[in-house]
């Protein structure tokens, strides 16, 4: 029996607490992974959230420049639960390149239609926002 106590060994209290360690730290460096994925994952969902209306409420901006041309235009509104808010400045008021006339042979002149735009929009939903700059192109439909 004493032959056979002596073959049996059992671990450390060394090499368990290793062991414990690296278990430990694996288990902290794919948990800290995970939780970095999640995040990575919200914050691309609340993006994709915000610019989903991107295109109508851009075209919501130009239909407004185009139905009350001035100096400048504001406005806010909310489409999908994102909450937006512009300023457009007037940057140019020009008119139409003049056109010959063949009856006449004169050109014929037109005046101001169309209006260049320095827009600012900004949007908003539940934690996140976002800005833009961009020039925008507004004319009157009616020719005076």
């Amino acid at each position: 029996m004493a032959d056979l106590k002596a073959n049996v060994r059992g671990l450390t209290l060394i090499e368990v607490l290793i062991a414990a360690s690296i278990l430990f730290a694996m288990l902290t460096v794919v948990s800290e992974s995970y939780r970095a994925s999640l995040m990575a994952s919200s914050r691309a969902d609340d993006t994709i959230r915000l610019l989903t209306p991107l295109p109508l409420i851009t075209s919501a901006i130009r239909q407004r420049l185009n139905d009350s041309p001035s100096e400048r235009v504001e406005g806010d509104g909310e489409l999908l639960g994102v909450r937006y808010r512009f300023v457009a400045d007037s940057l140019q008021h020009r008119p139409p390149l003049p056109r010959f006339d063949q009856d006449s042979g004169e050109f014929v002149s037109y005046p101001p239609r169309f209006r260049l735009y320095a827009v600012s929009l900004e949007l908003r939903a539940n934690r996140i926002s976002r800005s833009w700059r961009y020039r925008e192109v507004a004319w009157s439909r009616a020719l005076d």
